[in-house]
């Protein structure tokens, strides 16, 4: 049984893991979890058909062990950029466990790394604000999501902080789906840094079939 077996059976405190051991054993809870097939495949985001889905919520949100992994493997890819970083943010609804554990675990480390969150549409009441959150000029940031394919998602978190004059120092995803995404971003004068490849999955094990 390993530390994180340990903390979830026993309420004890998470022992800190190495980046390589967080990212294999994450990698073996995707495929398990969230890398899904049927016959009739998937309308992904970006509007094309796949025989494969990622669900990276599955990993995200129902399994705490594997977002305490995630944090562990994003937060040692934003300390390998080697630059000082005032937040983490990315869309809503994907990035959204990803920033909230990754703050924390930075907290837990002595250090503040705030996070927000941008809307998909800015909000028509109240402050009416796309950003949730403190972003303001000046700021470092990392964009974060779980899944990139044609780079969209991550286009709409980046232009709002651009907007208000705040600085995208680097974008981590836990997933490319190698459909573009990362050229596209490059193209902007964005890199990513993805964790896993869509292939790398699929190569990687056994591939949970959705059932009805």
């Amino acid at each position: 049984m390993t530390a994180l077996d340990n903390a979830a059976a026993g309420g004890v405190h998470l022992a800190r893991t190495t980046p390589m051991d967080a990212r294999d054993e994450l990698k073996q809870i995707v495929v398990r979890k969230s890398l899904l097939t049927r016959p009739e495949g998937y309308t992904l985001a970006s509007g094309q058909w796949s025989p494969y889905y990622f669900d990276l919520k599955l990993t995200t949100l129902s399994d705490p062990r594997a977002l305490r992994l995630a944090s562990e493997v994003l937060l040692a890819r934003i300390d390998a950029l080697g630059t000082s970083v005032d937040a983490v943010g990315g869309l809503t609804s994907g990035a959204d466990p990803l920033i909230i554990a990754t703050s924390l675990l930075a907290l837990e480390r002595g250090r503040t790394i705030p996070g927000f969150f941008v809307r998909a549409t800015q909000k028509a009441h109240g402050r009416e604000q796309a950003i949730e959150g403190s972003v303001t000029a000046g700021m470092s940031v990392v964009i974060l999501d779980d899944v990139i394919t044609k780079g969209t998602s991550v286009i709409k978190a980046i232009e709002p902080v651009e907007r208000v004059g705040a600085r995208v120092v680097g974008v981590v995803v836990l997933v490319d789906r190698e459909e573009g995404g990362v050229a596209r971003l490059a193209e902007l004068g964005h890199a990513v840094d993805a964790i896993f490849t869509h292939s790398e999955l699929i190569a990687g094990g056994a591939v949970a079939r959705e059932t009805a």
